[in-house]
């Protein structure tokens, strides 16, 4: 892993590969250990750099873990890295962090894929304060092992997941309780529903068919966007990158080796 320091907090990252960058943010209580099924096929194609956010796996926790902190600090990994332009993909709260980078740097992504997310993380339905207040309730009384394991069964319930299901439990129970409640506050203040008509790039939405949020939401953020793509995995939840990594893959490369308007 790589290490760079900023402001003297310390982040770490992934790098493999070679060729045109291709960015990847991981989700909530996660890292970039969990795009295990992503980095070997994706870096055979392309220059891959994985963070870890801060408050996540091996970074610091340090100051405050809003939305758009989380970008300033990508944005300053690539600079370090003079990486200029790139594509990126974001997973679940990864995935409002590339929007966020998208509407403040837009010019610089090339390609932009969004996995298991939305504009907008505001608990504004039963289900979603559902989630919210058990998300809450379960690292504040009980700690993140617990939290780890709850989240792990609701991602992949099925007897044949079991093994997956114990790796991501175990490998999300080292969370900092205070980081994570604090990221969760701060994630469900942000939402950029009224600017997502500004990412004029590509785009691509993977979206699970029980995922946590409904398919209306999905589809409007696709209908909102001005070269946005749809694409649903049947019987899926809110883990596609662990849960179905070859087709999942196979979605990512496909558009992002498509010709760009314009190219011959």
């Amino acid at each position: 892993m790589g290490v760079f320091r900023a402001d003297g907090v310390r982040f770490y990252y992934r790098s493999s590969g070679r060729g045109e960058p291709l960015v990847l943010l991981h989700g909530l209580g996660s890292s970039s250990q969990d795009w295990e099924y992503q980095i070997p096929a994706f870096s055979k194609h392309y220059r891959v750099i994985a963070p870890d956010l801060r408050g996540f796996g091996a970074s610091d926790r340090a100051g405050d873990y809003r939305v758009e902190r989380f970008a300033a600090d990508v944005w300053r990994l690539l600079d370090d890295l003079n990486v200029e332009n790139f594509y990126l993909l974001g997973y679940s709260m990864g995935g409002a962090v590339a929007q966020q980078m998208a509407l403040d740097r837009g010019a610089r992504v090339r390609k932009l894929v969004l996995s298991n997310t939305l504009p907008s993380f505001r608990a504004d339905t039963w289900v979603k304060r559902g989630l919210l207040w058990s998300r809450l309730m379960l690292m504040s009384l009980l700690g993140p092992r617990r939290l780890s394991r709850s989240v792990a069964l609701k991602l992949f319930p099925r007897p044949d997941q079991a093994a997956l299901r114990e790796k991501v439990a175990r490998r999300n129970a080292g969370n900092d309780k205070t980081a994570y409640l604090r990221t969760v506050r701060a994630l469900v203040r942000w939402s950029v529903w009224g600017c997502v008509g500004a990412l004029s790039m590509p785009v691509l939405v993977l979206a699970a068919e029980h995922d946590y949020f409904s398919r209306a939401e999905t589809e409007a953020l696709v209908a909102a966007l001005p070269q946005g793509r749809l694409q649903i995995f049947p019987g899926t939840r809110h883990g596609l990158p662990l849960e179905v990594p070859r087709l999942y893959n196979r979605a990512v490369l496909d558009f992002l080796s498509a010709p760009e308007a314009g190219s011959r």
